[in-house]
């Protein structure tokens, strides 16, 4: 350990993170950092900086700190307490240490200046750390609330730096404002899912019209909810951990979903839609992420931007939900260790409903190969396929594998309507090579089935208008075919179209149709042989004014 100036050298010889001092609480450790760096000069008894005195007992100094307010007034106005369990942000006493270990925390006009404030003492990352993760595990008076060597082992020079923050909406000159979740600490090979709830201090009703997320490139998923009215006293506000039923269920109680990501991206909703935020409602953020590192250690982070405007602009509700195979019991779950492909479906339906869809996006774990999802027919059995699991993160090019760490988001333009009495048909498959049944669990070592989606329960104001400048009833016939495919749709206004032929992988093999067309039945043909199309799957797409709308096309020998 470095020399440290006065009496600190003494203090914080015992403060040592290593494994002898395990027994120490996190709070005696962070009470040794103020009374070594903070105490001397500017809070004891003889000189009160912010009338705060640090001297004394580490139960008297606690209770001059938790959850008491400052005597700043412009730390006052912004909402701040010394120290706010769970929140490093709105933690005063976190922003005065911070010394840019957090880039976005910075002090405001009006809160003074950093501490300590003494050129001979100084504070480092690793002690600043130590101060920011006591807060955010709840600022607890007793017991050790994280493993302080993967903190030490960090900052010596054994970890992969945090994910960069982006710009702020308030930056950006835009309303809104940027939640961030962790650093939570992730050893070698780890895996964690936490759960935790963040106070927004809106003081209005908003209506959300884009999110931002980003996050470390290892995450599983970044998931939103907002919290039911009242809900918010249910949760803990350290984080919790996320992979027991309890928490699984205390979250499926009082929460519901605004947005699922497993990797980072920029969500504009449809243009006439919008997530509904009730006044001072708080925001549950839930972060899985596992490290594959072998060697390094992961500050596992997770941003997102949230952009807003008043409510009551006229947009419609876009919801966010999800089907689980089992729908109440996803434990029927179960993968039999064949070694062998094995596949499930789970037909969901929604009674006297219809709902226009913007996305679709699966989820399993790391024995799943593939995942598909159809229009169900009047029966149940599988329509028109809706969504190719093979197809990468942003739905744009068919890579022949199903990754299941990004899998694909799949997005409708315009919305996709689907009679909810028949439903969707889901479809997942799994290889499992272990000799033990897999399970349904929270970990990526179990295993899930479950597909995420966002709909709306009517048309957005400007879906009329999108649609009278777009396409209608796409069709291909016969379809499979061996040679000639027609294809026929209806364009409701004189505009350009450009219609396309892809294989399977995304690829562009053919031009069909560039040019002005004007308003009514479109008819045109491929033929197969002609073309040297061999056996397969195909894709056609009819691209009017970027609004594109596919199906498939199989040729047959």
């Amino acid at each position: 350990m470095k020399k440290i100036y006065l009496v600190s050298s003494v203090i914080l010889s015992i403060f040592s993170l290593s494994a002898k001092a395990q027994t120490t609480s996190t709070y005696e450790r962070v009470y040794t950092i103020f009374q070594g760096k903070c105490m001397l000069g500017c809070h004891s008894s003889s000189s009160l900086s912010g009338n705060l005195s640090l001297q004394g007992t580490p139960e008297e100094v606690y209770a001059r700190l938790v959850n008491v307010n400052p005597t700043n007034p412009a730390a006052v106005a912004n909402h701040l307490k010394r120290v706010d369990p769970g929140y490093p942000k709105t933690s005063y006493l976190f922003k005065k240490v911070n010394h840019g270990l957090d880039p976005k925390l910075v002090l405001s006009a009006g809160e003074g200046s950093l501490m300590p404030n003494n050129g001979s003492i100084t504070i480092n990352n690793e002690e600043i750390e130590l101060i920011r993760q006591w807060i955010l595990w709840g600022a607890p008076d007793t017991g050790l609330t994280y493993n302080v060597n993967l903190i030490h082992n960090f900052y010596a020079g054994q970890g992969m730096a945090e994910a960069t923050p982006p710009p702020t909406p308030e930056e950006e000159g835009k309303e809104g404002y940027q939640v961030k979740f962790g650093p939570i600490f992730v050893d070698t090979l780890g895996e964690f899912e936490y759960f935790q709830p963040y106070k927004t201090n809106a003081t209005s009703a908003k209506e959300i019209y884009k999110m931002t997320s980003k996050m470390s490139s290892s995450s599983h998923h970044w998931v939103l909810r907002s919290i039911n009215a009242g809900g918010e006293s249910n949760f803990p506000v350290s984080p919790m951990l996320g992979t027991t039923v309890q928490a699984q269920t205390l979250v499926y109680q009082y929460a519901r979903y605004m947005g699922v990501w497993q990797f980072s991206g920029d969500i504009p909703l449809p243009t006439g839609t919008a997530i509904f935020q009730d006044s001072g409602q708080a925001i549950l953020l839930n972060l899985h992420i596992p490290n594959y590192s072998g060697d390094s250690l992961l500050a596992a982070t997770a941003y997102i931007n949230i952009y807003t405007q008043p409510a009551n602009s006229g947009a419609v509700e876009m919801h966010t939900d999800l089907a689980t195979y089992g729908g109440f019991n996803p434990f029927v779950l179960q993968i039999p260790p064949t070694g062998q492909p094995f596949t499930l479906q789970n037909h969901f339906t929604v009674a006297g409903e219809t709902r226009y869809f913007w996305t679709m996006q699966a989820h399993s774990h790391s024995r799943g190969t593939d995942y598909d999802m159809f229009l169900a027919n009047q029966d149940g059995t599988k329509g028109e396929q809706i969504y190719e699991g093979f197809y990468n993160e942003d739905y744009t090019a068919n890579q022949n594998y199903y990754n299941y760490t990004h899998p694909a988001v799949r997005r409708f333009s315009p919305l996709l309507e689907v009679d909810m009495n028949k439903g969707l048909v889901f479809e997942a498959t799994w290889v499992n090579n272990t000799p033990e049944t897999i399970p349904f669990g929270f970990t990526t070592k179990e295993e899930m089935f479950i597909t995420y989606f966002q709909y709306t329960s009517e048309l957005p104001p400007n879906a009329i208008e999108e649609t009278s400048y777009g396409i209608n009833s796409l069709s291909i016939y016969p379809n499979p075919s061996k040679d000639v495919f027609n294809l026929s749709y209806t364009t409701n206004h004189t505009t350009n179209v450009a219609v396309d032929l892809f294989d399977y992988t995304g690829k562009k093999l053919k031009a069909i149709f560039s040019g002005l067309q004007t308003e009514g039945k479109q008819h045109l043909q491929l033929n197969a042989e002609k073309e040297n199309l061999a056996s397969g799957i195909y894709f056609v797409t009819v691209n009017v004014n970027g609004s594109i709308s596919s199906k498939k096309l199989i040729r047959i020998e």
